[in-house]
């Protein structure tokens, strides 16, 4: 057996290993029963050890150090050495009793924050978030950092991603944002909401509409799924089981249909990677900014155009016969494009979303750092929205306790959703040159051509390349954020006439 072999066999282990724990988070998420969150959080725990045990294996560094001097290598297989060396590295650095306290923490702490956003009490997630912001910190000073404590949680997530990057690409973002949503503010107009709002919008109307969405712009449910769950995500094992989640509210149904098609395109992206790669890691997808930038594009920029609005008005007929009389596309397009200032993240319309991440990463910076402690939360939190949105959380529920992702350990993921945001324009200016008329195929439902361009460009590439050097390959420009900035402000002269 080939060296390159033995250690791609290493990794189809690991990989399989990785695969059950996806399968077993996901029903801790969505099915499994209250009382089996104790045995759940020690068979996690195992298959966390296991795979690190495995990772951490001397003969894969001794593979590796023999395979990197190789220069026959082809793309795919010098993409396998990089990611290889990169997870073996981080491996290397933790140490098995850290791992295995990691994951049993992770599950004992969703379960607390599911609890505590139920019942909007901080107290009963406040332990196990203050456990949670310890292990982390351990976490980044066990792979090591450069400048700053957080920069190693962030390269969890985006390879490379630092606090010198991003600070000044937030910062450009919220100058340009800010005065955008001002403006808009200041205009006073505002869309007609009430027929969103006199109505009652029932779950079984909801749910056929984001299955028959779904289905329409490419999601394959003979290798995937859709359920409910406290916080939309996508997960599932692989290609061929791909599982994701939406919920929905009778007050209003847009926070059902967006999160659905928001993780379609999680799933789309998944179902789409290159097969031939199963169980390495360079067929794996190329980090959360590129995994959000297919998420973003099908909720927002497809989902959210008038062209879709106009293809997709029949169904919503369909589905709320009696909450849609009289309502035109044009209705529906300026309703789902309410801009407006408000507490929830998952929720925010597309120009005050990025500030919503902003705060979360101030935040975060701030607790890595141990600027701020866990008591501080609730009031930072509460003055950032103040500061930045001009809204105070009148509860935790629709504050500090939102979002699952901290219950998680997953410090360092939120600045991945602007990414996406930045990304999906830039891939979407380039798609639009290539498709010729796109929005005359998107209002007659025709949702294959873009789906293939993603295919073609991003999906089946997998992770062969940094995240950075995809979006060029793909757009023939470095990441920029000219062309979700120039995106925002024609959709605000169309909309508010500003």
């Amino acid at each position: 057996m080939s060296a390159y072999s033995e250690l791609m066999d290493k990794m189809k282990e690991i990989d399989l290993i990785e695969q059950i724990g996806g399968l077993l988070s996901w029903d801790q998420e969505v099915m499994m029963p209250p009382n089996a969150s104790t045995l759940r959080a020690e068979q996690l725990a195992w298959l966390s050890s296991s795979g690190h045990l495995k990772m951490t294996d001397l003969r894969i560094g001794e593979l590796l150090m023999e395979l990197e001097n190789n220069e026959k290598l082809n793309e795919v297989q010098s993409g396998n050495l990089r990611l290889i060396r990169k997870s073996y590295d981080k491996a290397t650095k933790l140490p098995t009793k850290f791992v295995i306290e990691m994951a049993k923490h992770r599950s004992k702490s969703m379960v607390t924050w599911t609890e505590a956003r139920a019942k909007n009490d901080f107290s009963i997630f406040r332990d196990d978030l203050k456990k949670m912001i310890d292990l982390v910190r351990q976490e980044a000073d066990y792979l090591g950092y450069e400048e700053l404590r957080y920069d190693a949680l962030l390269d969890n997530y985006e390879s490379g991603l630092t606090v010198s990057r991003l600070d000044p690409l937030f910062t450009n973002l919220r100058e340009s944002v800010a005065p955008l949503i001002k403006s808009v503010m200041d205009s006073g107009k505002r869309p007609i909401m009430e027929w969103v709002e006199r109505s009652t919008w029932i779950q079984q109307g909801q749910e056929f509409l984001s299955q028959k969405v779904s289905e329409s712009i490419g999601f394959n449910f003979d290798a995937g799924r859709r359920d409910a769950s406290t916080h939309p995500f996508c997960g599932g094992p692989n290609p061929d089981d791909v599982r994701w989640t939406t919920r929905y509210s009778a007050t209003e149904p847009f926070g059902s249909l967006y999160g659905s098609m928001h993780e379609t395109g999680h799933g789309l992206y998944e179902q789409g990677r290159p097969r031939a790669l199963d169980f390495q890691p360079a067929g794996k997808a190329n980090g959360l900014g590129i995994h959000e930038s297919q998420s973003r594009l099908w909720e927002n920029q497809i989902g959210r155009s008038l062209a879709f609005c106009e293809w997709s008005l029949p169904l919503w007929a369909e589905s709320f016969p009696d909450n849609m009389i009289d309502v035109t596309p044009e209705d529906l397009w300026r309703s789902v494009n309410l801009i407006e200032p408000s507490l929830i993240r998952v929720e925010a319309d597309e120009a005050t979303y990025n500030l919503h991440i902003m705060i979360r990463y101030e935040i975060e910076k701030m607790l890595i750092s141990g600027d701020i402690e866990v008591d501080d939360l609730p009031k930072v939190w509460n003055n950032m929205y103040e500061e930045f949105l001009g809204v105070i959380p009148p509860n935790d529920t629709l504050g500090v306790l939102q979002d699952v992702h901290w219950s998680m350990g997953a410090f360092g993921y939120f600045p991945t959703y602007t990414l996406g945001n930045l990304y999906s324009a830039q891939l979407l200016t380039t798609a639009r040159k290539d498709l010729g008329d796109l929005e005359s195929q998107i209002k007659e439902g025709d949702f294959l051509p873009l789906l293939d361009w993603m295919r073609e460009n991003i999906h089946s590439r997998g992770s062969i390349l940094e995240p950075a050097l995809l979006i060029e390959e793909a757009t023939g420009s470095p990441p920029s954020s000219d062309e979700f900035i120039d995106y925002l402000k024609n959709k605000i002269k169309d909309l508010y006439e500003i």
